[in-house]
């Protein structure tokens, strides 16, 4: 029998450390999850920018984040939430409430409390656009490194013959690094992943393989929980999840590397 198995990447391959701006408090929480706050109003999109940490500290003088976007020409993607790339545009570049200087905070805030962990692998940062608003409510990075363990099981999982795949909202570039880090081609890697995406990508693969196998931790997992063979949460990431998410899934485990048990069932 042939097998797939998908992975989600920040809190399911990666440990991730976040830091939110809030731009109605004008300030900075490390208690939000991303995905969560997207998930508790339908008006809200996490939309990706494809900038690394060189790119946002570059720039010395502040200016309006709309005017750095269009000045570095930073490329986005919206991976989580309804709002398309036309609504997301329009927002990102009429937006004068927050700077350069905000997401610079963020991510430095963001960074340092990574670091107290461990060594800092990659970073992602985005806005949380609100359509009934028409505006950024929300800054966001998150900086990751791999739980102990993973790239052992991709490796233990290609020995059984076992096709490994990653499909994340994470950018592409990080998640190629990430890749190579952890033994999985190019070709096997879907960055900037919506979550209809994330499904897209299991029922591509369910044409080529006789079961596939989804693993995640989040709401922006559900698509592709409910497209899967069979869908298993990860709970390593600690955080709170909606009911919803237990319901949708066919096992719950609290270590990635317990992955390689289930697998075994189908291989």
């Amino acid at each position: 029998m042939s097998l797939a198995a998908v992975f989600d990447s920040a809190g399911t391959l990666m440990k991730t450390v976040r830091a939110v701006f809030s731009v109605k408090e004008q300030a900075i929480r490390h208690d939000a999850e991303t995905t969560l706050l997207v998930f508790e109003d339908k008006d809200r999109s996490l939309v990706l920018l494809n900038a690394g940490y060189t790119d946002i500290f570059r720039r010395t003088e502040d200016l309006p984040l709309s005017a750095w976007i269009a000045e570095q020409n930073i490329s986005y993607a919206v991976s989580c939430g309804k709002a398309d790339s036309a609504f997301a545009k329009s927002v990102l570049q009429e937006e004068n409430t927050v700077s350069l200087s905000n997401l610079q905070d963020t991510a430095r805030a963001c960074l340092q409390e990574a670091e107290k962990e461990c060594e800092v692998f990659a970073m992602n940062t985005g806005a949380i656009i609100n359509s009934r608003l028409s505006a950024v409510e929300y800054l966001v990075a998150a900086a990751g490194y791999p739980f102990p363990g993973v790239a052992e099981l991709m490796n233990a999982l290609q020995q059984r013959g076992i096709a490994v795949y990653i499909a994340s909202g994470d950018r592409q570039e990080k998640l190629e690094a990430a890749g190579e880090l952890l033994g999985i081609q190019k070709s096997h890697v879907f960055g900037a992943a919506s979550p209809e995406r994330k499904a897209e990508v299991v029922r591509n693969l369910q044409e080529e393989f006789d079961t596939v196998i989804m693993t995640g931790d989040a709401v922006n997992d559900l698509p592709a929980f409910r497209q899967a063979d069979y869908a298993v949460l990860t709970l390593q990431q600690r955080g709170r999840r909606p009911d919803i998410l237990f319901g949708a899934v066919d096992e719950v485990i609290e270590d990635i590397r317990d992955v390689e048990k289930i697998a075994g069932r189908f291989a």
